[in-house]
Parts: structure tokens; sequence; C-alpha cells
């Protein structure tokens, strides 16, 4: 019984003493992200299209008499058609010009459907009920990649970028139309050039390069990523993989990408002047300095001694919690954050929103 008892004491003690370090270790390390969220392959990327069209079939919401690029624009359509017309004998109150955007995604195939966006460019006062006659949507090749075609039903309308349920506009001039688009031409991309695949940093920073390029090396145990700059990582394509079985570049990128790297950032805080809310990393520090706003008083220093010290490279999360329990407000907090960041003081970034 004495030894269970005793065996017990030394259990609690171990726990003790071990959980709070573990807890603090815990709080020091940042956390592991995945190198896809941290990049973009070079060659994998969407493509803007854009193409001017017309919508049909409008109850009296089309564009003026005035619109004489709607009334030129009409009078060509109709000339393809086989009708001819001038530009004084077109009726444009049911049509509306408009321009119709999409996003060719990577590696979209023929007959692939795509999502379009219409916008009316006259003085259309709508364009629910009305359908896109068949629109070429060109790239900055000049070149169609889609054809984009439909009809804007009440319901598609709704569901507009502008107008719609809660607004006080009910005929959106913008419209979203799902699947509205047809691939009639596939962009050549390619993301290995000479048997390199470039990474590009969202955030650029050379610590987190390095810190990527070492991680590729060490997962696949030979030197492949170099990185280049501090937003630009070339890696190798190994020919062999395990030393006798071929590594295909799709495979390749999909192992690269999950590897697990911590990144590392330029210290931001960033301040909401009007509810006084302050976000900052858990990296970002305060240098030595005597801080004395109205009736406040805080010392950053080396060692705490009296009420109102604290800490030398003290976060700003503990420096705002400090000022929060003197009483400060969002404009006290506001002010003394550009204080400290005119002072140098501040190891950040300041953005207001």
């Amino acid at each position: 019984m004495i030894i269970s008892r005793l065996f017990s004491v030394l259990i609690g003690l171990c726990l003790g003493f071990v959980l709070p370090c573990l807890q603090a270790v815990a709080q020091d390390v940042e956390p592991m992200v995945r190198i896809k969220d941290l990049v973009e392959v070079r060659g994998v990327r969407s493509n803007q299209l854009v193409g001017f069209g017309l919508v049909v079939g409008l109850q009296g919401t089309g564009d003026s008499k005035a619109s004489l690029a709607t009334n030129k624009a009409v009078a060509t359509m109709l000339s393809r058609l086989g009708q001819t017309v001038t530009i004084d004998e077109v009726s444009t109150k049911n049509i509306a010009a408009v321009a119709v955007t999409a996003d060719l995604p990577p590696f979209a195939r023929i007959g692939d459907k795509v999502s379009v966006r219409i916008s009316s460019i006259g003085d259309a006062s709508g364009l629910e009920g009305g359908t896109l006659i068949g629109t070429p949507l060109t790239g900055a090749d000049d070149l169609v990649y889609v054809v984009a075609q439909g009809s804007l039903s009440s319901g598609t309308a709704m569901a507009g970028i502008e107008g719609g349920a809660g607004s006080k506009s009910t005929a959106p001039k913008t419209v979203a139309l799902a699947a509205g688009g047809t691939v009639e031409r596939e962009f050549e991309q390619s993301f290995v050039h000479n048997g390199v695949i470039e990474l590009s940093l969202r955030n650029a920073d050379f610590t987190t390069a390095t810190r990527v390029s070492k991680s590729v090396n060490e997962f696949f145990g030979e030197f492949l990523a170099d990185p280049v700059n501090s937003g630009l990582i070339r890696v190798t394509l190994p020919a062999k993989a395990n030393g006798n079985v071929s590594f295909p570049p799709v495979a390749f990128v999909s192992a690269l990408e999950q590897i697990r790297v911590e990144p590392d950032n330029r210290g931001v805080v960033i301040v909401n002047e009007r509810t006084g809310t302050v976000i900052s990393g858990s990296n970002v520090s305060i240098s030595p300095v005597a801080i004395s706003h109205g009736g406040l008083e805080i010392v950053v220093k080396k060692k705490a001694g009296y009420v109102g010290e604290i800490l030398a490279t003290t976060t700003v999360g503990e420096l705002v919690n400090a000022l929060n329990a003197l009483g400060a407000g969002p404009k006290d907090l506001v002010s003394i954050l550009q204080a400290l960041d005119a002072a140098k003081a501040l190891k950040a970034d300041l953005k207001f929103m």
C-alpha cells in the first residue's frame, strides 16, 4: 500500500513537471503547413476570357434606342443571319448589350463546361428572363476558347451578383450563369520545363523558401530543390523513385505537395480602429520602452519590478492585455500602437482595416 501511494505521488510530481513543459513547447511551436498550401506551381493557372454579347427576349427591360453600340451589334448579328437591316430599323427595348467574362480552368478539355458572368454595358434595367445568344470568349491572344450561351431565367437572375432577394433592386444587371460556357479550344499548359518544376511562394519569404527546399530534399533523400530567391524554388524532377521505379511528374508533384513545412512570415499587426480589434502573430514582440498615454503608464523592460512593468520582448497580445487591465479603450490602444510603430519599438508592420 505504501509503495502504491509513493508511486502515485511520483507519477503526480512527474506529470506536474512535464505537462507544463509540454504546454510551453506546444505554445512555441508554429503549426506545420503543407507545401500545397504555401506555393503555386508554375504553369498551373486559370486564364481570363472576355467577350461581347447580346441578351435577347427581355420584357421591355433592354437597352434604349440611345444605345448606339447595341443597335450596331443587333444589325451586325441580323446581317450574319441573312437579314439586311439598318441601325435605324432596329428596336432594342427587348435586347441588351452585355460583357461576358469567364475563367478558363487549368487543363480544361474541349467540351468541358465553365461558369460565366454576364454584365450589362448599356442602359438596360434588367437581364432576367432573357437569353444570351452564342458569344465567343477570347483570351489575351485573341483566340476563342469558350462559347457562352444560355437562358437567364428569373431564378438564375435572382441568384445573380446584383439584385435578388433582400436587395433594393429586383432587376440585376450582372448575372452569374453556371455552366453557361463550353470549352472549344484547349489552352496548352505545362508545369514541367526542361525537367524542372518551379514553385512560387504565395507569400515571398527567404526563410520559408529555404525551409521548403530543405524539407523537399530531406523527404526525397537527394538534392532536388534549390531556392532561387524569396519567392521562387526550382525543383528538379527525379528520373527514378526508390532506385528502380519511374516517377511520373503528376505523382511527384502530388507527393511534394503533401510535405509539411513550418512557414515563417514577416510580423504583421492588424488593427480595426473602429472596434479596437488587434490581430498579431505569435512572434511579434516589443522592444523595451516606456509608454505614457493620458493616465496610463506602461514600462516594457528586461525585468518586471512594480505593477505596470512587463518584460522585454513582450508580445503585442500581452501588451493589449495589460492595457485592457488598466482600462484603456480602443482609441487609446490605436494611439499607443501607432506611437510604438513610429518609435520603431514594434517589431512588425502595422496595418489598419
